[in-house]
């Protein structure tokens, strides 16, 4: 075997292997836990609170990610089983739902920093504008835009015959060659990296700024307000957890798009794309900590999170006892 050979055959095992072991873990992360979130945040205590509603639902969308679209996964990468391959129309669909039920949750989560920061205003006018009427509003307002916003794909997208890691021309599914594929770099890195973690971080200084201010203004007082105002201080700490947990997953693969966009038109020999395709498989599994981790993130961030999943074990392992509620 020449050394060549063995320079490309050595990143194609350690690829294979990589991948299906990120993917494995992320589903093994996810697949529970985030059916405790939207259990938690259906919960009396949490319920009532409007950012709770961007919680659910971003879970509901990460819980989609892991049953559906990673296994999808893994089956293309462990099994070389690739169903976006098989038509033009399924190559658009899985495409398009990948990418926007990707996105949806991002902006779900900053949705969710704009409510801290109305919530903890201290103009009565912007608090207003944190209510549980408006939350169900702000879900479906970005699940519709995303969906608009992403719908270029369902035509742009489409099955080309390309050289894959070891040699061979196969079908894959992809964007068309040239000027949509570098723009389709640069939406997804803003879409899902860039934008989303600039707003996260934007609302989450003015939420802080927001706090200090009140608290120069309200004393602390024991009772109902510093309960309330405990649980608002939990839910920005878990907030402040996802966002550097999305921006840390997302922006690598966004990285690595922006540079297939630039380099696409350029004739790249047999060891360029197994290095490309190695680059591009492992950022790529990486993005899904962002949806899979959120339940370990609150369960260290956030008291009241604890505590709501404390009584829930509790409750399935005496489903006959009382469970005190001490919030």
């Amino acid at each position: 075997m020449s050394s060549t050979s063995t320079t490309i055959n050595q990143p194609n095992a350690a690829t294979t292997t990589i991948v299906m072991v990120l993917t494995i873990v992320c589903f093994a992360l996810g697949a529970v836990s985030l059916i405790f979130n939207v259990i938690i945040f259906t919960r009396r205590s949490l319920c009532r609170e409007p950012c709770s509603v961007y919680f659910f639902w971003s879970s509901s969308f990460n819980l989609f990610i892991v049953y559906v679209l990673v296994p999808i996964r893994v089956l293309a990468f462990g099994y070389n089983i690739d169903i976006s391959s098989y038509n033009n129309g399924v190559c658009k669909i899985i495409n398009f739902v990948n990418y926007s039920s990707r996105a949806i949750t991002c902006w779900l989560i900053v949705l969710a920093c704009v409510d801290r920061f109305c919530h903890s205003s201290t103009n009565a006018t912007i608090r207003r504008m944190s209510s549980l009427k408006k939350a169900r509003w702000g879900v479906g307002i970005v699940i519709l835009s995303i969906m608009i916003l992403y719908s270029h794909m369902l035509v742009y997208y489409g099955l080309s015959y390309t050289l894959n890691q070891f040699g061979n021309t196969v079908a894959t599914c992809n964007s068309q060659i040239g000027t949509y594929r570098t723009f389709i770099a640069f939406w997804f890195m803003a879409l899902y990296s860039l934008c989303p973690s600039f707003f996260m971080l934007l609302f989450g200084l003015l939420t802080l700024k927001n706090i200090r201010q009140h608290r120069q203004v309200v004393p602390t007082v024991a009772g109902t307000n510093q309960l309330v105002r405990r649980t608002d201080n939990q839910l920005l700490r878990m907030l402040i957890a996802q966002v550097l947990m999305v921006f840390i997953s997302t922006l690598p693969y966004s990285i690595y798009l922006l540079y297939t966009g630039f380099t696409s038109n350029i004739q790249k020999d047999t060891l360029r794309i197994t290095q490309e395709n190695f680059a591009g498989r492992v950022t790529g599994s990486f993005i899904n900590f962002a949806h899979t981790t959120s339940f370990y993130l609150y369960t260290l961030t956030g008291t009241v999170f604890r505590k709501e999943f404390h009584r829930i074990v509790l409750r399935c392992c005496h489903p006959t006892r009382d469970i005190v509620s001490t919030t």
